[in-house]
């Protein structure tokens, strides 16, 4: 293998792994927000008087 080719190569595994990584870490934010919100919404239908959820507002405008 030329030593370009090894450096190309070892530039795009240097940098998409750097990619995957970044990547991971948002799906993973992502999770952990939409549990959030799903559980923030469960305690707030539980609690009587509560003010409505964003996704009963939004169900109420339409």
């Amino acid at each position: 293998m030329e030593y370009s080719t090894f450096k190309s190569l070892q530039a795009v595994l240097f940098f998409g792994s750097a990619m995957g990584f970044c990547l991971w870490q948002l799906a993973v934010i992502r999770r952990i927000r939409r549990e959030d919100a799903a559980a923030r919404e469960k305690e707030q239908a539980a609690t009587p008087g509560a003010a409505p959820t964003l996704s009963e507002q939004s169900a109420e405008s339409t």
